[in-house]
């Protein structure tokens, strides 16, 4: 007669197993934490870093793509605009004898024009291609002039006058037929009634057309970017009404803006810091950029 015997564990051994495994994953867990909670902080920092450079580098791309001297920044450091450019070329004379350029609206012939029709409200770009569809301003030659920290009548974007270095708000811009090959005829229209005259004459015969002012301001933990179309001799203390603020950065508890203008002849400097917290974490960027201020 053949015997089966059946084996198996002990309550104690099932016990030990136990309390073998649970050493061996808190001295897992033990070694495995740090390493963890270290990736977990570098991703975090990653993430702010990304965050910040992307809108600091929004924030470059304007200055880069803004008028002549047009940057300002306010006085406590926490916002900043610029004209927006909309297109450049270069132009002719539109009066004998003058390298500047004057619109009056009075007939044709009677102003002493230079342009191929004799119109007086006229002027002609040496750019076939170019639409002054959506623009609002032309710019000419802005020496950004300051006096006491205020923009100077008449020599700053900021402070239109005529005559001045920008046509006044409201003037139109409309493309005219029978320029010369390679050439664009343009139009101001809606002009003052004793016309408009630009102050200064570019040396290298240089124009803007610019389409709207950009801003960006440090409030409420977020930076926001915003615009609009007026030319206020300072900067607002909030976005305008209507223009639009889109936040670019949360958790932000720290902000700065430092601008040194430098001259026709150097390039103006722009230092941005940006601070963004998450988690008990802060991290800062800095970033500088060059503006061109050659007019």
């Amino acid at each position: 007669m053949r015997r089966s015997s059946c084996a198996g564990f002990t309550l104690v051994e099932l016990i030990m197993v136990i309390a073998i495994a649970g050493i061996v994953a808190v001295m897992i867990s033990s070694v495995l934490s740090r390493p963890l909670e270290g990736f977990v902080g570098q991703s975090r920092r990653a993430e702010l870093v990304d965050l910040a450079a992307t809108s600091l580098n929004r924030v470059a791309r304007d200055v880069r793509l803004a008028v002549p001297n047009s940057l300002r920044v306010s006085a406590d450091g926490l916002a900043l605009e610029v004209l927006l450019i909309h297109s450049a070329a270069r132009y002719r004379p539109n009066r004998v004898g003058s390298d500047g350029l004057r619109f009056s609206s009075a007939a044709a012939g009677s102003c002493g024009s230079s342009t191929v029709d004799g119109g007086c409200n006229n002027f002609q770009l040496l750019d076939a291609t170019l639409n002054p569809a959506g623009a609002n301003w032309l710019v000419l030659y802005n020496v950004g002039a300051e006096s006491g920290g205020n923009p100077v009548a008449g020599a700053n974007v900021w402070a239109p006058a005529n005559p001045g270095v920008i046509t006044l708000t409201g003037i139109t811009f409309s493309v005219q037929a029978g320029a010369p090959a390679n050439e664009q005829l343009i139009a101001l229209n809606n002009l003052p009634s004793g016309g408009f005259r630009f102050a200064l004459a570019s040396p290298q015969r240089r124009i803007y057309l610019a389409e709207r002012v950009v801003g960006y301001r440090c409030s409420g933990g977020q930076l926001v970017r915003y615009s609009y179309t007026a030319l206020n001799s300072s900067i607002p203390t909030t976005p305008p009404a209507g223009s639009n603020p889109q936040p670019l950065a949360s958790k932000v508890i720290g902000c700065r803006f430092t601008y040194q203008p430098g001259t026709t002849q150097r390039a103006g400097l722009l230092t941005m810091s940006l601070t963004i917290s998450e988690e008990g974490e802060n991290l800062e960027l800095l970033q500088q950029v060059h503006a061109d201020n050659a007019p």
